[in-house]
């Protein structure tokens, strides 16, 4: 169904954060729909937080993981295929999510915008020196968790399910409800000053459900009717 003139086309995309073949399926999403802005749920703190002290850290990781090896006798390939130290790589990169909408954006010479809040990454972030730890490491590695492709799939799959039946209660923490409205305020401000422009979010999935409370990032924007999509839906 068409919208009348003048009012914004935001459209929503659900994401799952470590999708391995996520740049890819953002990256042909945004060809498609070319919109005129993108925002990511990124914060101006985390973002240049990676850009500036991830390779310190990644080292760091790697010189952990190493001393693992040699002191268990593991395989290298086998230590760092593991899901959980995967995640721990993919934490410590930009997320694909900024990294393929600063391509695209860079290329077709469009808006982008982090929105998210930087007090709530700044103290996450503020843990790294305890996530990448020997110990903590070595705990890792003891817990059998499943291969992250699918994990990354099971979680679509569960998106998708929620997005047309969402649980009928939903209780976030002080820190949810105020990225939220945050995150909310400030699309919504975009789309005031891009009037009739396609507007295009990106975000994990789970601020796409739609509560009865209306307190989600998704039912907080409901007046302006947003389109959702699973970025699953994007064959790769």
């Amino acid at each position: 169904m068409g919208r009348s003139k003048g009012i914004p086309s935001l459209i929503m995309v659900g994401t799952v954060h470590r999708d391995p073949k996520g740049y890819s399926r953002l990256w042909q999403l945004l060809k498609r729909e070319q919109p005129a802005l993108v925002t990511v749920e990124v914060s101006p703190y985390g973002r240049i937080f990676r850009a500036q002290q991830s390779a310190a850290w990644r080292t760091t990781l790697r010189e952990n993981l190493w001393r693992i090896k040699k002191e268990e006798g593991r395989p290298v390939r086998e230590i760092i295929s593991q899901s959980a130290i995967l995640g721990i790589f993919f934490l410590l990169k930009e997320p694909y999510e900024w990294r393929a909408a600063k391509a695209y954006a860079d290329r077709y010479g469009i808006f982008l915008r982090d929105i998210d809040l930087s007090c709530y990454s700044a103290n996450k972030l503020s843990h790294l020196s305890e996530l990448i730890s020997v110990e903590n490491l070595r705990t890792l590695l003891r817990i059998p968790f499943p291969d992250l492709s699918k994990q990354v799939e099971s979680d679509y799959s569960r998106a998708q399910t929620l997005f047309f039946h969402p649980s009928s209660t939903w209780s976030p923490i002080q820190e949810v409800k105020e990225r939220e409205a945050y995150m909310a305020e400030k699309i919504r401000s975009f789309v005031r000053r891009e009037k009739g422009k396609k507007i295009l979010h990106v975000g994990g999935w789970e601020h796409l459900i739609e509560f009865s409370q209306g307190n989600s990032l998704f039912g907080l924007l409901q007046d302006l009717r947003p389109q959702r999509i699973l970025l699953s839906s994007m064959a790769i």
